[in-house]
């Protein structure tokens, strides 16, 4: 069954070397209990060790059931530790940190066996050897009898056929050696036991066969066998292997031995993920942020079609690819400048306008039309008629004030939404009225209540507006002409004529506007110059007067400017001078408000069709201003947040160093467990496992512990940036990101802890049991 021929094993240490074992040949029979005796330094465990796999002889051959151990490799001789050798040692080697049954069951989940099967077994064999009642206990729980009974146990478990026992009687005393030695005895009945003493006084009495050694050679054998050679075959027995989740649970066990320290440790590789989290947390909080306020509020504004309009995205991509010239040497030189490329223009024709009015962009959204027409406002203050009122300018950044009256541009539907009624009510889009727009402060600006014919330093009742009209000269009415040329009356000419016409209730080339509410603003996010703005349905009336009006008949017969005072030229056209006095009644802009954010991108899908197939030159763009600022936005708190990921990721590196380096110390303490489990069958790869998996739950449990502390943390933040933000919810950790987050912990963790394992997977298992 198992012959030993010839085998040597020395070791060098330096230049000399040490012989071990010198040429011993030995044959045991199947089932006999076999002692080998001899003084310290004589081979007997060298012999022991080298018969049970544990360590490789130099020379000679162990033959297991007529088969050559020769070309076994390291799973070869793990499977044979595993399925046919159990090893009891003298100082038990039991794994403190589990309890009786799971030392006694290890074996077992090397070999594949079933939790079910290996429990019984497990039972069965504690149950053989009188530890029925202390299965739940801790090896430090147990007396040294109780635990030499325990490895035997672990040695019978899996139904060995040879039982090696190395000094199993040295820690004990002579009364618990008896009942040790009774066991084994028994035991021989069906193994073979090869046993390692000193007690030859044991060996005579309990071993039917006693092996003499000195200086590494056999001096007696008092019972010797002997075989003839017979033709080797194939060794079937199974492999060996350790699952993932019996690492876990070996690495866990330890980690609860150590919960102070694991806790530490954990608290430590939780710092990189807490910085992490938070900025995460306020990157996602600040992104949802922008979100919300891009399909709430900022769904409502509109995107925009016009004639001429600034290209967002060609002055990033300019900033981004602009490369700045080398200075010349010795003075300057001139260069063409360019075109602005911020500045982008847009043909809009009226089978645009048709495919607008044709398409389904009406069922997701309200289209509002604008006009660049220039025109005459009007109030009557007495006899006193108030002209347009714009606002000052401010140079030298601005020569050209606004006006205060415009044509709304707001649907309907936004109106209602976004601003409160302080006084009246909302105008009616399919009357000839207009809306006042307040401040928060109920305030208008000067030149505004100066029109309006109203005292700048009094408080004015609402309803002293609400009610009141004001009146919106056409051209026919606006322009006088002289000879073909048209000049725009003013009130310090023509103010009887201008009376007249603002009195004469029948002239159609006057529009009479009435103001029918004031509001304001209820929202932060839309902001709207306070003013008068009236209905798109006066828009329309006033370029339908203007396009058949005298001056624009005439501008059209002529390729110079027929109007006093305007020029025509490459920065002026023709086209642009019809625009400004409203002789086009095509849009020289349109807005589209979506109904909802979902209809937004089906009013893209629209708008974005009309340009397929088409040339550059013939397309039509768009800008969604909102859209493009909470983009650049986005882009912005992006890249900061990269920033701060990375620092915070410094964090993470180091906790990560710092858990290898703890990997590798519980490598240290756990030295003799690693020569356990390799006593026991277990593989190279099953010790690497076992810590990659200690390393894994470090992992695990930093992550968590960096997740659950951020979850913490973030409405503290939110308590402080809650004032500066304006949002109580500025830091939101996403739960996907707190996976992710744990996820990287673990990874970073198990990286960290592949050189601390794959050194104790190459650790001596005999180096190792000697380990204290």
């Amino acid at each position: 069954m198992l012959e030993v021929r010839k085998l040597t094993k020395y070791y060098e240490i330096g230049e000399q070397r040490f012989d071990a074992v010198k040429g011993i040949n030995l044959t045991f029979r199947q089932d006999e209990f076999v002692s080998i005796l001899g003084e310290s330094g004589s081979g007997k465990t060298t012999l022991l060790n080298l018969i049970g796999g544990l360590d490789r002889y130099n020379s000679g051959d162990i033959i297991i059931d007529n088969v050559s151990t020769k070309n076994y490799k390291d799973k070869d001789w793990d499977a044979y530790r595993n399925h046919r050798v159990g090893f009891v040692f003298q100082n038990y080697n039991l794994i403190a940190h589990l309890d009786v049954l799971s030392n006694v069951e290890l074996a077992q989940t090397l070999s594949g066996v079933s939790r079910e099967v290996r429990r019984k077994r497990a039972l069965d064999v504690l149950t053989r050897v009188g530890l029925k009642d202390h299965v739940n206990k801790k090896p430090n729980q147990l007396s040294g009898g109780q635990q030499q009974r325990v490895s035997i146990a672990r040695a019978l478990v899996n139904n060995p056929t040879i039982i090696l026992a190395d000094e199993p009687t040295g820690a004990l005393d002579s009364e618990t050696s008896e009942d040790i030695m009774n066991l084994l005895k028994e035991i021989s009945k069906d193994k073979l036991i090869i046993m390692v003493t000193h007690n030859a006084d044991l060996a005579k009495r309990f071993s039917n066969r006693i092996v003499r050694l000195k200086d590494g050679e056999v001096i007696g054998d008092t019972n010797p066998y002997d075989k003839k050679d017979n033709k080797a075959l194939k060794n079937e027995t199974s492999k060996s292997s350790m699952s993932y989740f019996t690492a876990l649970r070996l690495s866990f066990k330890n980690m609860l031995t150590k919960k102070t320290r694991t806790l530490i440790t954990a608290l430590a590789g939780s710092i990189g993920i807490i910085g992490v989290a938070l900025v995460m947390s306020l990157q996602y909080g600040f992104t949802e942020y922008l979100n919300d306020m891009e399909r709430g509020t900022f769904a409502g504004l509109p995107l925009e079609v016009s004639r001429s309009y600034t290209d967002f995205s060609a002055i990033i991509n300019a900033n981004r690819d602009r490369v700045e010239p080398e200075p010349v040497e010795g003075g300057i030189i001139g260069y063409e400048p360019e075109i602005s490329f911020a500045f982008a223009t847009n043909d809009i024709t009226q089978d645009y306008i048709d495919y607008i009015e044709n398409s389904e962009l009406s069922a997701h959204g309200t289209i509002v039309y604008q006009y660049d027409y220039k025109t005459q406002y009007y109030y009557l203050d007495g006899n006193k008629l108030n002209a347009n009122p714009t606002s000052n300018p401010q140079p030298p950044f601005s020569f050209v004030g606004t006006d205060y009256i415009n044509q709304s541009a707001f649907s309907y539907d936004f109106v209602t939404e976004y601003f409160d009624i302080v006084s009246g009510s909302y105008y009616n889009p399919l009357k000839y009225e207009a809306v006042i727009v307040v401040d928060e402060g109920h305030r208008l600006p000067n030149n505004i209540m100066t029109f309006l014919g109203l005292s700048q330093n009094t408080i004015i009742p609402f309803e002293n507006l609400v009610g009141q009209t004001f009146k919106i000269f056409t051209n026919n009415a606006m322009y006088k002409e002289n000879d073909g040329i048209f000049t725009a009356k003013n009130t310090n000419v023509d103010t009887a004529d201008l009376l007249s016409l603002y009195n004469d209730e029948s002239n159609q080339n006057v529009i009479t506007v009435t103001i029918s509410g004031i509001i304001k603003v209820n929202t932060d996010f839309v902001s709207v110059g306070e003013g008068i703005y009236y209905t798109p349905k006066v828009a329309e009336r006033i370029i339908e007067l203007n396009t058949q009006s005298d001056v624009v008949v005439a501008q059209r017969a002529s390729e110079t400017s027929v109007v006093n005072g305007v020029t025509i030229s490459l920065n002026n056209t023709k086209e642009d001078v019809l625009y400004t006095l409203g002789g086009y009644d095509i849009p020289s802009g349109i807005l589209v408000y979506p109904n909802s954010f979902d209809d937004k991108e089906a009013i893209l899908n629209i708008l974005d069709a009309y340009n397929i197939g088409k040339d550059e030159e013939a397309q039509v763009n768009y800008v969604d201003t909102v859209a493009s600022a909470v983009g650049m936005i986005k882009t912005v708190m992006d890249s900061i947040s990269a920033v701060l990921i990375a620092f915070a990721a410094i964090s993470l590196f180091v906790s990560s160093v710092m858990i290898g380096i703890i990997t590798y110390t519980s490598v240290l303490e756990r030295t003799k467990e690693i020569g356990v489990l390799r006593s026991i069958g277990a593989r190279k790869k099953d010790i690497s496992r076992v810590f990659n998996a200690e390393a894994i739950l470090i992992g695990l449990f930093a992550g968590s512990l960096g997740v659950i502390i951020t979850y913490l943390l973030v409405p503290i933040v939110n308590i402080f940036l809650a004032e500066p933000t304006g949002n109580d919810q500025i830091a939101q950790l996403f739960y996907l990101h707190a996976l992710l987050l744990i996820g990287i912990s673990v990874l970073l963790t198990f990286v960290a802890g592949l050189i601390p394992a794959k050194i104790a997977s190459n650790k001596d298992p005999v180096a190792a049991l000697r380990s204290e």
